[in-house]
Formats: structure tokens, sequence, C-alpha cells
């Protein structure tokens, strides 16, 4: 079946749409290389990743300072040009190919070995407005993606997001933080009690969004919350 797919629909580039040999790796030898997976050394709380190569994983002086709910977050990729260009691509095109080599790459990253045994793989939820609007949550699609052989532990409605809050785009912390500021809700706290999650979403900026995810549920009385984003905007 793929091989008669591929001839009608040869395979291309996911990025940058040049031809492709027969591969379930829907990147050119180019792009592939111009990816940057998160490595150590990396603050052990929030993932930033830190200059240079030497030295091992500590907490970084913004996690000294700021109030975190989440445990420990990871992320897959460096969020750079190429990789924004794919991430835009699932969240604003519906190019869902991207998702095979996404679930490929993550077996090359052991940052997201860091993360604890969870109970549930929540992803941060979209307004419905806005979900209907574009007609899916691509949070939900990354969890199913990379969680498959656990797809019976995701769950889209323990956390909702019922205010229909302004894009992000362009607010520093400060400014994400207010505009969050009663944006989700738990459905159910006796859903969450004494449970350990897993939030999944897109990309990690300041980390606003999953903060005020995680504060949500431990306030619900959740046991504890780890973030995995694909990508993560370099410091």
């Amino acid at each position: 079946m793929r091989a008669i797919k591929d001839l009608c629909f040869p395979p291309s580039c996911i990025s940058c749409e040049i031809s492709l040999p027969e591969s379930r790796l829907l990147l050119c030898g180019q792009c592939l290389g111009e990816l940057h997976f998160t490595e150590s050394p990396l603050c052990f709380r929030c993932g930033r990743v830190f200059p240079g190569r030497q030295g091992g994983d500590h907490l970084c002086s913004a996690c000294m300072k700021s109030s975190l709910y989440y445990n420990r977050a990871r992320s897959l990729f460096i969020y750079d040009d190429r990789v924004s260009d794919l991430v835009h691509g699932l969240k604003y095109s519906c190019k869902t190919s991207v998702l095979e080599t996404f679930n490929i790459l993550k077996t090359k990253s052991r940052c997201l070995d860091d993360l604890s045994t969870f109970d549930y793989i929540v992803p941060v939820p979209l307004h419905v407005k806005r979900l209907r609007q574009r007609g899916y949550n691509q949070a939900l699609l990354l969890a199913r993606t990379f969680f498959y052989e656990e797809k019976n532990k995701i769950k889209n409605d323990i956390l909702l997001r019922i205010r229909n809050t302004p894009s992000q785009t362009g607010l520093n912390g400060v400014e994400r933080r207010k505009n969050l500021k009663n944006a989700f809700q738990v459905s159910d706290q006796k859903n969450v009690s004494g449970k350990n999650i897993l939030l999944v979403d897109d990309v990690f900026t300041t980390g606003s969004t999953v903060n005020e995810c995680a504060r949500v549920l431990i306030q619900a009385g959740a046991g504890n919350v780890d973030v995995m984003t694909l990508a993560r905007v370099r410091e």
C-alpha cells in the first residue's frame, strides 16, 4: 500500500518540499541537519538549554525566582526557524504528515527520559470557539502520536479552557500570565486527585501556559505534573 501511495504521490520533504526517496522520515538531509535537539546541560526544572556543552544539569536563575507548579518540563527540539515552519504547518495548515516524522525523531532524544511515570496524559486544551475554528487541537494530535501505545491514558476532558484568551504571540512573560488568569478549569477534581499527570503542548515559550495548567491541576489535587512539549524557545 505504501509503495502504491509513493508511486502516485512521491514523497517530498515536509519542510523544503524537495523530492525524497522512499522514506518514513519526511525530511531531507539538509533540513534534518538543521533541527536541534535539546541536550544537556539544561535546567533540570524547566528544561532550558544552557549555552556550551560543559557542566551538568542544574537549576536556572529564572526557576530559582519563579513559583512553578510543574515538577519538570522537557522538549524535543530547540524552537528555531526550521522547527517553526513545521509547527506552523501542523498548527495552522493541518499538515499532519509531520507527526510520524516527529514520532520517529522522538526516539533520538534522551531528555524525555527524565519525565516521571504518569497516570494521565493531558493535552493543553483549546477554547471550544478556537477548536471549532481550527478543527483540531494540535496538542491532542501530538499526544496521540507520541503515546499511541498508552492512548488509554490520554484524557482530553480533564482540563478545560473556559476563557477564550487572546493570542499569546508578542506578549512577554508578565503579560502572558495575566492573559491566562482564570483561563483553565478541571472538569472534576475526583479525576485528578493524587494522580501523576503529563501535560503535552506544542511549544514552550515562557512556560506561562503550562505553569497555569499545572497550577490548576495541583490545586485540584493532582500529585505531580510534568510537561512535554515538541519544542522550546531558546533563551
